[in-house]
Parts: structure tokens; C-alpha cells; sequence
């Protein structure tokens, strides 16, 4: 044999290799190791020949079950397998029958490949195949391949709840989508305690979810429905309560009892008894998301009730007035209770501020008529002053926010609104600024009249005061 540097050229190769070499005689006892095998134990080759590789490698006093190396040598074939060594690493081992010239088995030469990383990259790929990322329940396409594969008669009677997540979209055009990534996670995790282990609970898509329930009627899916709105009322209390909408889902469920039912079908029923129970039940979600709103603006700023009564007095009076119609009237009233709403998505501690605010984070308070806007049209009691929010911060010489209207560009309910909001905050004052008389505050109106302030509407309210 051909030598380099005193080394055969056959054990320079297999040194040179990254995979495990090890040769091994019938009994298991370990005869050859090259470089790479004494490096993942840290021994010399001294260390290693004639101890049994199971012991070296895998802490064991008996060979691995299923070790491809006996099945290779019971066979006189190649034997591959995958192995995993107490420290939690996997190999992929692949071992050859040594034969000698009457073809009888001597040993067997086993080569072996960590594939930790690639197992772990594996599992990833195969839990996001079959996992939504955000709130790792099961994911649509996986879904639907569990409907078929349990669509037998064994697994009757089959139901099937349909759930769709309550003001997802205003959570996420108000206070951003980490907010609604917040609410999707909440309700993972009520359906995932309120559901059985045996049950599919998958994210159907965008705010809908779905959940399969193997060999269930309908009186047990009905309980679990029960149980899956008392645990979001649970997930509310235990919860921040300065989160801005509370956790709530609408549910429909249907049953499939024979064999002869259309699985689609039972799905389409699960989906309209879910819409259907939605439309029910939206004036109550409603009315309780207002409530959260009022409530969190009040804890957040220096809103509270008296402000708001003090605007509406002074909004109906210019309504009776003027002559406005009952919907400007109406409007004025709502946008007293109603027009900082969107002061709630901006950090407790600058709308809390004693002091007055810096430029910076003057800029943030600015973004509040358009947030207040975004919340406000995606409500439906709202939606009629969303404008009125928008603009409520406008000037009469257009160097008002956020879209810089000027004169009668500006609604006239929003100008009128401006004045009475003026003069209520100069009047009541706030921790960092004096409250001022009523003649202080009219002549500070006078003032601004033609710059701030509609110069008619001016005359008008002071009039009235």
C-alpha cells in the first residue's frame, strides 16, 4: 500500500473525512476509528479500540434497538437508521457488512452523520407546514385535511364550531396590528383550554377560527361553546384591564349524525348559525366596547364626565341657536362624549403629563383625530361623527391638523364644536395650565377669532355665555 508522510493513503482519506468512520468486528468491539470519531468523544484512538461503540456513544451496556450495524450484519445488507445520543443529538448512521472470502460475516464498517440541525430545521418546516405562526394552533390547510381524514363513520357524530373574533379590526386600525396580534393570541389561548385534547382547533383565517370535535353530539358541543364564552369572560378579568377591547367571539356549530351528510355542508351550517348568532349578539358587544372605550379614555387623560356634560350644555345651547337640524344636534351631543376617543391609543404618561408637553410629544398627540377617526368608523354608533373626530382640530386659517383645512372647508359642526371645547378647557384648566375667567376665556376667543375660530360662530357662543 502507498504511503504519504509515513500514513497509508486509505487512513489519510478516512481521517480526512467529516463523517464518523468506525470498524467493528461481530461482537460489537470497536477495531478502527477515524478522526472525526475520536474527536466527538475527545478520546485517542488508543482510548477507543476494543470498547463496545454503544457504551462509548450511547451510555448503554446493550447494543441500540433497531441498531443498523446487527441489522446489517444479521443481513449481510446495508442498514440505515437514525439514532439520538443521551446529550440529544441525532446521527444518521448507515453500516455495511464486512465479509470475508467464504462470504462470512466478520464485522461491519458503520459511517455517521450528525443531523441535529437539519432535524431541528426539519421539525420547523413541518410545524409551520401544519401550524399558524402567531397563534400555533393549527393552520387551515391542515384543517382541511383532518376534516377528510375523519370523515368516517367510526368518528360519528362529528361537529364542527365556527368562531369569528370580535373587533379585530378596530383593534387593529386604532392601536396597531401588535394590539390585534395581542387579541388573536387571547383567543388561542381560551379555545385551547376550553377545548379537549383529541379536539382540532385551527386558525381558519384572518379573524375566523374552527374546531373539530370527533365523536361529539350536539348537546356536548353546545356545553363547550358555553364554556369557551364564560373562559373569555375569565380572560377579560384576569387580563390588563387597560387592554382596549375585551376578548369576545361569536360561535356557531353544527353536527354531522349520518353517514350520508356532506361534510361541506355541516361546515356551511357551523358558518351561517356563526353570523347569524354574530348579528344577534352585536349590539351587546357593542355596547360593552363603548363602555371600554369611555373607561380607558378616563383612566388615560384628563377626560372625565363633568368636561363632557359642560361641552354638551354649551354644544345644545349653539344647536337651539342656530337652528340645527336634529342631526348636527345629535352629532354635537355625541361628539362631546366621544371627540378625544382616539387620546386612548396614545401612552398613559404623556396624555397624564403634569407639565407641558415638548414638541415631540406634542407630535404624538396630534395623531389623535385620526386614530379617533379609524375607531370610530368601525363603529356602528360612531360612524356618523367619524368625521366630525377627524376634523374637530382644524383652524379657520388651515393651520390646524391633521389635513389642514381652513374656513368652510371645515365641517360646520366641527367648527362649532371647536369653540365650546376651547372654552370649556380654558375655564376648567388643566395641572399645567391656570384656569382662567369667563372673560378671560372670551377674550382669548375674540383673539383667535379668524385665525382658530370661525369669527361668526365666535360672536355666536359669546353670546350665548
Amino acid at each position: 500500500m502507498k504511503e504519504i508522510n509515513g500514513k497509508l493513503i486509505e487512513v489519510l482519506i478516512l481521517d480526512t473525512l467529516k463523517e464518523m468512520v468506525i470498524v467493528l468486528d461481530k461482537e460489537m468491539n470497536i477495531v478502527y476509528a477515524n478522526k472525526s470519531a475520536q474527536s466527538s468523544l475527545d478520546l485517542d484512538l488508543a482510548d477507543i479500540i476494543g470498547k463496545k461503540c454503544y457504551r462509548l456513544w450511547h451510555l448503554r451496556d446493550t447494543p441500540c434497538p433497531n441498531c443498523p450495524v446487527i441489522n446489517s450484519m444479521e443481513t449481510k445488507e446495508v442498514s440505515e437508521g437514525e439514532i439520538t445520543t443521551p446529550d440529544g443529538r441525532v446521527w444518521r448512521i448507515k453500516s455495511y457488512p464486512l465479509k470475508n472470502e467464504r462470504d462470512e460475516i466478520i464485522g461491519a464498517i458503520e459511517i455517521t452523520q450528525e443531523i441535529t440541525e437539519a432535524k431541528i430545521l426539519e421539525a420547523e418546516i413541518r410545524y409551520l407546514t401544519f401550524h399558524d405562526k402567531l397563534t400555533g394552533l393549527y393552520n387551515r390547510a391542515f384543517f382541511e385535511e383532518e376534516l377528510k381524514r375523519l370523515d368516517t363513520k367510526r368518528q360519528l357524530p362529528i361537529s364542527i364550531v365556527m368562531g369569528d373574533l370580535n373587533g379585530l379590526k378596530l383593534v387593529n386600525d386604532a392601536f396597531g396590528h401588535n394590539e390585534g396580534d395581542k387579541l388573536l393570541k387571547g383567543i388561542a389561548e381560551v379555545l385551547k383550554r376550553s377545548c379537549r385534547k383529541e379536539d382540532i382547533i385551527a386558525r381558519w383565517g384572518g379573524d375566523e377560527f374552527v374546531i373539530i370535535f370527533p365523536k361529539t353530539p350536539k348537546d356536548v358541543v353546545e356545553k363547550i361553546c358555553e364554556r369557551i364564552k364564560e373562559n373569555c369572560k375569565k380572560y377579560n378579568q384576569e387580563t390588563d384591564k387597560n387592554h382596549p377591547i375585551p376578548l369576545s367571539i361569536a360561535l356557531g356549530y353544527a353536527t354531522k349524525e349520518k353517514e350520508d351528510e356532506e361534510m361541506t355542508e355541516i361546515l356551511r351550517k357551523a358558518e351561517d348559525r356563526m353570523y347569524r348568532n354574530k348579528l344577534i349578539e352585536d349590539k351587546t358587544f357593542r355596547d360593552s366596547i363603548i363602555r371600554s372605550l369611555k373607561n380607558l379614555l378616563w383612566e388615560n387623560t384628563f377626560e372625565n364626565e363633568e368636561h363632557e356634560k359642560n361641552i354638551k350644555d354649551l354644544v345644545v345651547k349653539m344647536s337651539d341657536i342656530l337652528t340645527l337640524s336634529d342631526i348636527d344636534r345629535e352629532a354635537l351631543i355625541f361628539l362631546s362624549h366621544f371627540h378625544d376617543i382616539g387620546e386612548i391609543a396614545i401612552p398613559k404618561e404623556i396624555m397624564k403629563k403634569p407639565e407641558k408637553l415638548t414638541p415631540t410629544e406634542f407630535e404624538k398627540v396630534k395623531v389623535h383625530p385620526e386614530t379617533g377617526y379609524r375607531i370610530a368608523i368601525t363603529s356602528h354608533e360612531l360612524a356618523p361623527i367619524a368625521e366630525y373626530i377627524l376634523t374637530h382640530h382644524e383652524w379657520w386659517n388651515g393651520e390646524g391638523y391633521p389635513r389642514g383645512l381652513k374656513a368652510e372647508e371645515i365641517p360646520l359642526v366641527s367648527r362649532i364644536f371647536a369653540i365650546a371645547d376651547a372654552y370649556e378647557v380654558m375655564t376648567s384648566g388643566r395641572p399645567y395650565k391656570k384656569a382662567k375667567t369667563k372673560e378671560e376665556a372670551i377674550e382669548e376667543l375674540r383673539k383667535f377669532a379668524g385665525i382658530q375660530f370661525d369669527p361668526k360662530l365666535v360672536e355666536v357662543f359669546i353670546n350665548i355665555i
